[in-house]
C-alpha cells in the first residue's frame, strides 16, 4: 500500500520496534484524515489488504470483547 510504504519512509529513523511507537505514529497521522481520505486510501487498496485489514480490526475486536468479558464474569472456583 502506497500510503504505508510513504508513512514508513517518513518515519523510519523514529520507529525502535516497540509497538506502542508504530501504534502512535499511525493513529497520529489517521486522526488527521477525514473518512473521505480514508475511503480513498482504502479504495487503493487491492483485495488481499482490505482481507487483512478487516481480519486484523475484526481480531482485535473480538479481543476486546472477550478481555471485558472476562472481567465482567464472576471467577468460579
Amino acid at each position: 500500500m502506497r500510503f504505508i510504504d510513504e508513512l514508513y519512509e517518513l518515519y523510519r529513523g523514529h520507529f525502535n520496534g516497540a509497538e506502542e511507537d508504530i501504534v502512535a505514529v499511525v493513529a497520529g497521522i489517521l486522526e488527521e484524515q477525514s473518512r473521505e481520505d480514508m475511503c480513498m486510501l482504502i479504495d487503493e487498496m487491492d483485495d488481499e489488504e482490505i482481507f487483512h485489514m478487516m481480519v486484523i480490526y475484526c481480531t482485535e475486536v473480538m479481543k476486546r470483547k472477550v478481555a471485558m468479558e472476562d472481567e465482567c464474569s464472576p471467577t468460579l472456583h
